[in-house]
C-alpha cells in the first residue's frame, strides 16, 4: 500500500516536471548563424529576354549594405539573375538614380540613432523629404518598389515612405498566441508565423501576384512588423486577433503595450498609378540564413527551408512588379 501510494506521488511529481517544463519553456539563443551556401532554387525561368532593371539600395543602411555572404542574399540575387533580371546598386541618394531602373529594391531600413545628452534616443528616418518624394512620383510613372520592413527599429526608417503611398505601418512586433516566439515561447512577442498557407486562409493565393504563378502552399513569415492598406492588397495576412506589440519580450512581472486589429497584414502588394508596390513586414523571409540555437537545434532563415515556398513567393512578386508594356 505505502509502495502504491509512493508511486503515485513519483508519478505526480514527473507530470508536474514534465508539465511546468512545457508550459515555462526554455529561451533559446543564436549561437551561429551561417549562409546557406549550398542553396540553389530550381525553377523555370522567364523565355522572354525582359531584361528588366533592378536597382538596389546600398547607399542607405540597407541589408546589401553588407558583402552578400552576411546580408543573407545570394539566394534573391541568384534567383533574380536566373530569371533574367539586370541587377544594378544604387551607392547615392535615390532621387539622383531612379531613371536608371524599372524595380527599385530597399530591403531593411532601419531608423537612425541619434543619443540624446539626456540619454534618449532620437529615432530618424535615413529617407530624405527629396527621396520620399521622387520614388512615389516615379512610381505613380511607372515604376515599381519591392520594400521589406521589419520589427522596431530595424525597418522603421522606411515609414516616411509608407505615409506617402498611403500605408498603414504597425511599428512594433507582431504576435499571436497560436505562433509563439520560436527561441522565447513564454517572453517573446515577437511571433514566428511557420507555416502560413491558403487553407489557413492566411495566403491570398486569388492575388494577382500569386493567382498565375509558381505554386505557393506554405510560407514562413519570421518575427517582424505589421502593415495594412485595403483587404484587396494582402497576400500574406495574420489571424484576426493578432496584436501589435510595444516590446518584443515581456518580464513575468509586467505587460508590454499592444494594440489589436482583425485586419493585420504581412505582406501587401497593390497597384499605385501606373507602378506597383510590394511591401513585407519581415525583412527575413526571402534570406538565406542557417541559424544553430543553444539547444544545437537548427533553423533555416528562410528562403532555403525546402519545407516551405517562400523561394516561389519571391519568383511570382518579382515577376509581378516587371511593368507591363
Amino acid at each position: 500500500m505505502h509502495c502504491h501510494k509512493l508511486s503515485v506521488i513519483i508519478l505526480s511529481i514527473i507530470f508536474f516536471v514534465v508539465e511546468n517544463s512545457a508550459l515555462h519553456a526554455k529561451k533559446m539563443e543564436v549561437t551561429d548563424a551561417i549562409e546557406d551556401s549550398e542553396f540553389v532554387h530550381n525553377f523555370n525561368p522567364l523565355q522572354n529576354q525582359h531584361k528588366t532593371r533592378v536597382l538596389i539600395d546600398r547607399y542607405h543602411n540597407t541589408i546589401y549594405s553588407k558583402s552578400r555572404e552576411a546580408s543573407g542574399a545570394r539566394a534573391m540575387l541568384d534567383i533574380l539573375q536566373k530569371d533574367g533580371f539586370k541587377i544594378s546598386y544604387a551607392d547615392q541618394p535615390l532621387d539622383s538614380v531612379l531613371d536608371e531602373t524599372e524595380i527599385l529594391i530597399v530591403h531593411g531600413l532601419p531608423n537612425n540613432k541619434v543619443k540624446l545628452p539626456s540619454g534618449e534616443n532620437l529615432w530618424q528616418s535615413p529617407l530624405s523629404a527629396k527621396e520620399v518624394e521622387a520614388i512615389v512620383r516615379w512610381i505613380d510613372g511607372g515604376g515599381s518598389l519591392f520594400l521589406t520592413l521589419s520589427h522596431f527599429p530595424n525597418g522603421s526608417g522606411a515609414r516616411p515612405l509608407l505615409d506617402a503611398l498611403g500605408v498603414k505601418f504597425a511599428d512594433g512586433y507582431i504576435w499571436h498566441e497560436s505562433a509563439p516566439s520560436f527561441n522565447d515561447p513564454d517572453a517573446g512577442r515577437c511571433s514566428h508565423f511557420f507555416g502560413m498557407s491558403p487553407v489557413q486562409g492566411l495566403v491570398n493565393s486569388n492575388h494577382p501576384a500569386l493567382i498565375e504563378g509558381l505554386p505557393v502552399n506554405r510560407v514562413d513569415y519570421l518575427c517582424g512588423a505589421a502593415i495594412f492598406r485595403k483587404q484587396e492588397d494582402v497576400i500574406l495576412r495574420f489571424p484576426k486577433g493578432s496584436q501589435n506589440h510595444a516590446q518584443g519580450t515581456v518580464s513575468p512581472d509586467s505587460h508590454s503595450f499592444f494594440e489589436e486589429s482583425d485586419n493585420y497584414a504581412g505582406l501587401i502588394g497593390f497597384n499605385y498609378g501606373k507602378g506597383r508596390v510590394v511591401a513585407s513586414g519581415d525583412q527575413g523571409m526571402f534570406r538565406n540564413f542557417i541559424f544553430t540555437f543553444d539547444t544545437k537545434e537548427k533553423v533555416y532563415v528562410t528562403i532555403s527551408n525546402p519545407e516551405n515556398d517562400n523561394a516561389n513567393l519571391f519568383v511570382n512578386l518579382m515577376r509581378w512588379l516587371i511593368p507591363k508594356k
